[in-house]
């Protein structure tokens, strides 16, 4: 099992509001996993792989938004 780090940190009411809400709507299962996903999105997106992440599951909502 890797090798488990701790991090504190604040949030604006605005980003803790979203996270409260992508959980509370079953996006993640917790703000834990949600931070996990984010970073998963955030690494594959600088990896030039974010067309892939649909079909690893991400949520929707966290996937970037083109435009």
């Amino acid at each position: 099992m890797p090798a488990k780090h701790s991090r504190h940190i604040a949030l604006a009411e605005t980003l803790v509001a979203r996270a409260d809400s992508q959980v509370a709507e079953g996006a993640c299962t917790s703000t834990r996993d949600l931070v996990r996903t984010a970073i998963r999105i955030l690494r594959s997106r600088d990896a030039g792989e974010a067309t892939s992440l649909t079909a690893r599951g991400a949520p929707a909502s966290l996937r970037r938004r083109r435009g």
